[in-house]
């Protein structure tokens, strides 16, 4: 019976152990919880939403309007009611459709008629182009914040790719300190063995500094966590940790071909172009603008004959051609000047980028070449250090080195492995920086 209790309690115990423990992630999965929990992204998709909702918006004017009226003289004892229903089309042709009659006391319905009537601006302001100007512009405007989101994306998924590098290099670093602590206590003990008190004293001293390196290791650990759960949108005191997978591949990169994938689907000059359009579109609405305004307009009346509501009286037809003109247009001539000038600004700006994102690829990628032969190499030195620490340690142990000698051959090789670790972590850093650079 007890040894039965003795393993229920065993087995709870471990289980709450094992509930203890915290989740670990990978890369993949911290990069997807980021996506679906970081604030910054929400707010940046309540931003998308916001401009479909605009265009919406910018939609409603070509909507349907019914308007009605209804009036009474006191006075003459008249009542005048009219409906008119009214729709502006894309194309800039506007449709209106209404209907008048005249009610007297004791006379019934004494006058009626119906009309209907399109209308279409044919030169200058009003034309086709500034009537869905503003729709248009919202759907582009759309598109640009659509492409801010996905920028925003790809920019969180570098910033937890680093921030998750910078962990695991925290980690490497700490498993290199702890082996280093190990070594430390174990020539300690061989020390003791020798009974020589300077030796002793040496490998004494060695233990602390070693402790000291293992906590400032964890410390960063730590700190990278929270940092790293802070970029997920993951609330700080939530028990975290990850997987720390750490697959060192050098990877070739095609600089001629990136930049010209970045020059296709980087935000950046994705939105250029979006805003390029809309300031073309406003030179040209604006150059219409100093135009003389000409609209034509035909009209078809259907009378009643007075003795009742109806229609059964004359119908008349109406053509008119109207004309305004300001002289100067002085106004207008500024306008155009200056979407010209915004025009240039944006070809301007497209210049600029392309100058960054050709001076930035480029720097990344010398430094990616140069990251990854310095990965190498220290990969060669740390063999060396490695050899010649095992050398001094059979020298040492053959008495013919003193303690300070290995001590320092070790050292020399804890830290060779420590810059190994971080030269492997700066090339995925880089590597992570590069793909972000070029739009991936």
């Amino acid at each position: 019976m007890m040894i039965s209790k003795l393993r229920i309690w065993m087995v709870m115990a471990a289980l709450a152990v094992f509930a203890e423990e915290p989740a670990k992630f990978t890369l993949a999965q911290c990069i997807e919880y980021a996506m679906e929990h970081s604030p910054t992204v929400a707010k940046q998709e309540l931003v998308v939403r916001n401009q479909k909702l605009q265009t919406v918006i910018e939609e409603a004017q070509f909507d349907l309007t019914l308007t009605a009226s209804d009036s009474h003289s006191a006075q003459s004892g008249v009542n005048t009611g009219s409906v008119t229903l009214s729709k502006e089309f894309k194309s800039g042709v506007e449709v209106r459709g209404w209907t008048s009659s005249t009610r007297e006391n004791g006379k019934g319905v004494t006058s009626s008629y119906a009309a209907v009537q399109l209308s279409k601006k044919l030169l200058g302001g009003g034309s086709a182009l500034e009537t869905r100007y503003a729709l248009q512009a919202s759907m582009l405007d759309e598109l640009a914040a659509l492409n801010t989101y996905n920028r925003m994306r790809r920019k969180l998924a570098q910033d937890v790719k680093i921030a998750y590098y910078n962990v695991i290099e925290a980690q490497q670093s700490l498993l290199v300190k702890q082996r280093a602590l190990e070594n430390a206590k174990h020539t300690l003990e061989l020390t003791r063995e020798r009974e020589k008190p300077l030796d002793i004293l040496t490998a004494e001293i060695r233990i602390p500094e070693n402790e000291l390196s293992v906590n400032m290791a964890q410390r960063s650990i730590d700190n990278g966590l929270e940092q790293l759960k802070d970029l997920m949108g993951m609330d700080i005191d939530t028990p975290f940790g990850i997987t720390g997978d750490f697959d060192f591949a050098v990877k070739d990169f095609n600089l001629p071909e990136d930049i010209a994938f970045a020059r296709e689907n980087l935000e950046s000059y994705l939105n250029n172009r979006l805003e390029r359009k809309k300031l073309t579109w406003q030179v040209d609405i604006r150059d219409d603008r100093t135009l003389p305004d000409v609209s034509l307009s035909a009209t078809h009346y259907q009378y009643g004959d007075g003795d009742g509501y109806n229609f059964d009286g004359k119908d008349e037809q109406v053509i008119a051609l109207n004309l305004t003109y300001v002289f100067g247009r002085n106004a207008d001539l500024a306008q155009l000047a200056i979407s010209r000038n915004r025009l240039q600004t944006n070809q301007h700006d497209y210049f600029i980028l392309d100058q960054e994102l050709n001076v930035s690829l480029k720097s990344y990628h010398r430094r990616l070449l140069e990251s990854a032969q310095a990965v190498k190499l220290q990969e060669s030195l740390c063999d060396i250090q490695k050899r010649k620490e095992e050398l001094y340690r059979d020298k040492w142990e053959n008495g013919e080195i003193d303690i300070l000698e290995l001590v320092r051959t070790q050292t020399d090789l804890e830290n060779a492995y420590v810059e190994l670790i971080n030269k492997k972590i700066t090339y995925l850093q880089l590597v992570a920086n590069y793909e972000y650079t070029m739009g991936k």
